[in-house]
């Protein structure tokens, strides 16, 4: 067996060194001189014992708790102490500071040397970058944070990224504003670096920026290549001055046509040159902390907008970027070879995306390059402007709105989902659907929510069918409108509210016109279930329509009746309750005072909690026990006609009366439930009855102003055989006559608007048609794309940035303050699998992990701009003052801070016993994804502070937070990881799941929108340079599905033997090695390895943990998957 060492390194397990160590213990007290070899022998192999009994690798510091327990339970309490003392003394002598920065210059910590897979151990810049890293770390844990946060980091409770530069007063990550830097200047090690004049000159000022900011932050920036294809045009007037000049000087007449030609090919020169630079310079960068920067290059063409002659630069810059990084860099032996930076993000977009687009052409050769050099990823521009606002794009090809029109929560909707039909409130559908769905904050609106819906469908009157939804949004605080119709019908809306009108087209709720013509439903031709009407017993029927309006039943089940002309009424109840549910009844007079005098009929228990279950069923179906809660179960609209005809009965002779002071007699049923009386109208009509709804404000003495519905129809004679009271089926008479009360007409118009007090919770959604029925009118669904510059004018320009745009959003120049990654296995394991303690125990590691958020922030407040003028003083990030702080930047949204996470699949095997792919535990797995929003939405919304969800890469924390669980839980880790020593990053499926490339995209693209901070998504497969066709039907599925995706393979060499396959991982011996299949060369120095580790490209070999992972990485198949190609 292995142990750990305190370096982290492992070595064979000694029981030798425990009894040498007993043997010191005993020698140096009184009582323990005497003691035989024997005993001290017997007591060794005790301890010995206890340590093989550890389910996971023990550390040194746990053997040497086993040793203290050995000698305390065996009596020898002198030698303990003596053992106790003798590990106090040697404990403090060892600094552990000191002995990891020894072992990392000898090369010997392996924790260290390969906690980054692109920097090299054995380079002094990186030794010192290290060194300094391990003091930072011991200050970091030792002085800076609270124990709690210091000992969950050492845990494996939680990661603290990045503690070697935590002493410091650095931030993570960002994207650099180089339009701003490259336009109006800057200043780089005290020089001032005016506007370039040329592309190249430009491109060659973009690497010193690149260099000085990874120097002073220790996470990746990011750049866009439409800030340096501005300077094309540039170069291309420069250059055509002085071709003219040329010409003139030597006398030489060239056309225009001639100059262009010969402008065109330098600039080309020119541009490859720039381009080259760029790759080049940042691959042999080497930066203050020992690697080359982590840099990205944004290539969108959205980005130039209407500028058409940008696009064309823009495009032409991304073509030599692409060949030149299909091409690669040569290694030292002169070979070609992948390199690791700069890692590339392509744009998929309208003008890319499909064979006839403009610049199709770029998406091949993005293919190309993809299936050689695992570049560029891809985002998908349709997915991203459903999430998020970028930069630069126009009217109608970018500009991301908050949603628009909505309605209150009590107004009624029909819908289907998983084949069952719902008629119910917005608020209702809502709660209904986020049980099924994530739920995703809007970004910059802390409180306003939506759900992306598959598989429902809504109702659309005018098609008198049903059409695709495709989301749900709710707004928190919104104005509200109370519009009036002429057929009753009160509709509760925000002002933007659209609605569709038969004469004008689509018009806002604030600007409805008294004739403006709106059609009304008056059919309800919904009611059908798929697989035809339900039968239903009319009694029960009756019953439950009864119980719904006019009974009470927290506890017991009591039904209230007027004294006299009811008793036909109680009778029945009384009769269903003993038939259905074998209850019987008593009947108590009660006085009302004002009210009156009235017969309550109860039911009786008959010792067997039948009322109670009763109850609980009743409570159920009808939402709730308080009438303003309650609501007709959807069900009752998939009913036969008879069971619905008694349902609606039930509660006319509960609730309702036939009035026939007019002619023509109406039921009429009142009720203060809004939602009840839009269901009771559309009930009614599904009968064949047009109903009215009027709202009336009920006043009387105790009442106050209370609002009343009142649903008023024509009743036929088939209702009157199943209502029961003969007192009010007396006011009825068949005669076929017009009630001019109800209106029976399809339309409607606006008869009166007010605007009511206050702020109400709304509703919308969007679907296929465009539009859907709600409360019985025809409306217009809504815009819902979401802006994250909360802002919506770049704050203002509080960085003082140069190329502020006053009212636009902004994205350059902004950053992240930091990452906390929650372990979320161990919240699993440490619950037991007790649903109860787990999320009690994910609430509490949640808080844990925001207080450590809460240290990176607070040790972000007060610094200076002074720390790093580049970032601060000099438009990287911002143009403040010398000796200014940065506060103002960490709040209100200028930048992020970021919540990460862990092991989504091991913490969803463990409490559902199933991977998250499987449709029984992936309500889980979303319900863990949306409880971890929900927090950082609550956080942000106390604090003013942008937490966000964020899918951490886990490069080298996938080992350590594995090697954590193993010490922790033993063979309860053993169970879900099957030995592995990795987790798996983020919301990814499983590395060794059989799952094929587009199943896959499709299914993490749920997941990936739950994380807003950042998260990517991947397939892996074969060597595909062949087979371009399939890498672009990829690309395609990424476009239409999926917001930020990358494909990875392989692209390795061997210097020894010149192989260009794939090197292999080999075990020797429990260590895995890289090996040539072809030569066996294992010396990984004199190979060429690059593998993904979750977003960006490794090349200088990975720990333990991450080259296990990559050695069970499976190919998710590409070829004939359900989703993707069939063929080719």
């Amino acid at each position: 067996m292995k142990i750990i060492k305190r370096n982290g390194s492992e070595q064979e397990f000694n029981p030798s060194k425990i009894h040498v160590a007993m043997t010191k213990a005993f020698r140096s007290v009184e009582e323990g001189k005497t003691v035989s070899e024997e005993t001290i022998a017997n007591l060794t192999a005790k301890a010995v014992a206890k340590v093989q009994e550890i389910p996971h690798t023990p550390n040194v510091e746990e053997v040497q708790d086993i040793v203290e327990n050995v000698l305390m339970d065996s009596g020898f309490h002198d030698v303990s102490r003596s053992y106790i003392k003798y590990r106090f003394t040697h404990a403090v002598r060892r600094n552990t500071t000191d002995a990891a920065i020894l072992s990392l210059i000898e090369t010997e910590n392996e924790e260290v040397k390969q906690e980054n897979a692109n920097k090299n151990p054995t380079v002094a810049s990186v030794q010192r970058d290290y060194m300094a890293g391990e003091v930072s770390k011991d200050l970091t844990m030792r002085l800076l944070l609270p124990e709690e946060i210091a000992k969950a980091h050492k845990e494996g409770i939680l990661h603290f990224h990045d503690a070697d530069y935590y002493a410091q007063h650095m931030h993570n990550c960002c994207l650099i504003n180089l339009d701003d830097m490259l336009q109006n200047g800057t200043v780089i090690s005290g020089t001032l670096i005016e506007k370039p004049h040329r592309f190249s000159t430009a491109c060659n000022i973009a690497t010193q920026i690149i260099a000085q900011v990874a120097s002073c932050q220790y996470g990746g920036q990011s750049i866009s290549l439409t800030h340096l294809a501005k300077f094309v045009d540039v170069s291309r007037k420069a250059i055509r001055k002085e071709v003219e000049a040329e010409n003139e000087n030597a006398a030489i007449h060239m056309s225009d046509y001639q100059i262009n030609q010969v402008v065109e090919s330098r600039l080309l020169k020119e541009i490859r040159s720039g381009i080259q630079t760029i790759q080049y310079q940042i691959i042999t960068l080497m930066t203050t902390n020992g690697q080359a920067p982590f840099v990205t290059v944004f290539m969108y063409l959205g980005e130039a907008g209407n500028d058409i002659t940008l696009k064309k630069d823009l495009a032409i810059c991304i073509e030599e970027m692409l060949r030149q990084r299909y091409q690669g860099v040569k290694n030292e032996v002169g070979v070609w070879i992948t390199p690791a930076f700069p890692k590339l993000i392509y744009v998929l977009e309208e003008e890319n995306i499909r064979e006839g687009t403009p610049y199709f052409y770029l998406t091949k050769l993005a293919a190309k390059c993809t299936a050689k050099r695992m570049v560029p990823d891809y985002i998908s521009e349709k997915k991203m402007r459903e999430y998020k606002l970028s930069k630069g794009e126009t009217e109608g090809h970018g500009d991301v709105y908050t949603c628009m029109g909505c309605v209150t929560g009590d107004e009624v909707v029909v819908y289907k989902y998983l084949g069952t039909m719902y008629t119910e409130s917005f608020e209702r559908m809502w709660r209904r659907l986020s049980a099924h769905f994530s739920v995703e904050t809007q970004p910059g609106r802390t409180n306003d929510l939506y759900i992306d819906l598959h598989g429902v469908s809504i109702y659309d009157n005018k098609l008198s069918d049903f059409t695709e939804c495709h989301r749900i949004i709710r707004n928190e605080n919104s104005k509200i409108l109370r519009l009036k119709f002429s057929n009753g019908r009160v509709l509760d809306c925000t002002p933007d509210h659209p609605f569709e009108t038969e004469n004008r087209g689509v018009v806002r709720a604030d600007e409805l016109a008294s004739d403006d013509v709106i059609m009304a439903d008056k059919k309800s031709a919904f009611v059908f279930s798929e697989d035809g009407v339900v039968p239903y017993n009319t009694d029960l029927a009756w019953a439950l329509g009864l119980l719904l309006c006019d009974a009470s039943y927290d506890g017991t089940i009591v039904l209230s009746l007027a004294n006299e002309g009811e008793d036909d009424i109680a009778q029945k109840f009384s009769n269903v309750m003993k038939t259905t549910y074998g209850l019987n009844t008593n009947c108590v007079v009660q006085s009302r005072e004002r009210k009156g005098v009235y017969k309550d009929i109860l039911c009786v228990s008959d010792g067997k909690r039948t009322i109670q279950k009763v109850c609980d069923f009743l409570v159920g179906e009808f939402g709730g026990k308080k009438k303003m809660l309650r609501h007709i179960p959807s069900e009752v609209f998939t009913w036969d006609e008879d069971a619905r005809f008694a349902f609606l009965a039930g509660m006319i002779d509960a609730d309702g009366y036939i009035n026939n002071s007019q002619r023509v007699p109406a039921v009429q049923i009142g009720s203060i439930n809004k939602e009840l009386a839009i269901q009771q109208a559309l009930l009614a009509q599904s009968l064949g009855m047009p109903a009215s709804i009027y709202m009336n404000h009920y006043k009387g003495e105790g009442r106050g102003d209370t609002i009343r519905y009142h649903v008023t129809f024509v009743p036929c004679s088939r209702l009157m055989e199943f209502i029961v009271c003969d007192k009010k089926k007396a006011h009825f008479n068949d005669e076929v006559r017009k009630n001019h009360s109800i209106s029976e007409t399809s339309y409607c118009k606006m008869a009166e608007r007010m605007e009511l007090s206050g702020e109400y919770a709304t509703y919308d959604v969007t679907t296929a048609s465009e539009h859907f029925m709600v409360s019985g009118l025809y409306s217009h669904n809504c815009r819902s794309f979401l802006t994250p510059d909360r802002s919506g004018n770049g704050w203002d320009n509080i960085a003082n940035a140069k190329n502020y745009e006053p009212g636009e959003p902004k994205y350059y120049g902004r950053f992240n303050q930091g990452v906390v990654t929650i372990n979320l296995p161990d919240v699993a394991l440490s619950s037991g699998g007790d649903f109860e303690k787990f999320w009690q125990i994910f609430d509490e590691r949640l808080e844990l992990c925001h207080k450590a958020l809460q240290y990176r922030h607070k040790r972000l407040e007060g610094t200076l701009s002074d720390t790093s003028p580049i970032h601060w003083q000099y438009g990287a990030l911002a143009r403040l003052q010398k000796g200014e702080p940065i506060d103002k930047l960490l709040h209100g949204g200028y930048s992020t801070i970021s919540l990460g996470y862990a092991g989504l699949y091991e913490c969803c095997k463990y409490m559902t016993g199933k991977s998250h792919t499987d449709q029984d535990a992936k309500p889980f797995a979303l319900k863990v994804m949306q409880h971890m929003n929900d927090m950082c939405a609550k956080w942000k919304a106390e604090e003013d502070i942008d937490y966000s969800l964020y899918g951490t890469p886990l490069e080298s924390t996938t080992y350590k937070f594995a090697k954590c669980l193993d010490r922790r839980f033993g063979k309860e880790w053993y169970k879900i990881s099957g030995g592995k020593n990795y987790i798996t990053n983020s919301y990814h499926v499983h590395v060794t799941e059989q799952i094929d490339a587009f199943t896959k995209l499709k299914f993490e693209s749920e997941f990936q929108k739950l994380s807003p901070g950042g998260a990517i998504s991947y397939v892996e497969v074969p060597n595909m340079q062949d087979n371009l066709a399939a890498v672009i039907k990829v690309m395609q599925f990424i476009y239409d599905n999926i917001m930020y995706a990358e494909l990875n393979t392989k692209s390795d060499y061997c210097q020894v033997c010149g192989y260009d396959g794939e090197i292999q991982i080999v075990d020797d011996d429990g260590k895995l090695v890289w090996e040539c299949p072809n030569c066996h060369n294992r010396d990984f120095s004199k190979m060429n390895v690059a593998r993904r580790t979750c977003g960006y490209i490794g090349c200088q070999g990975f720990n333990a943990g991450r080259t296990a992972e990559i050695r069970d990485r499976v190919l998710h198949r590409v070829m004939n998957s359900k989703l993707g190609p069939a063929s080719g």
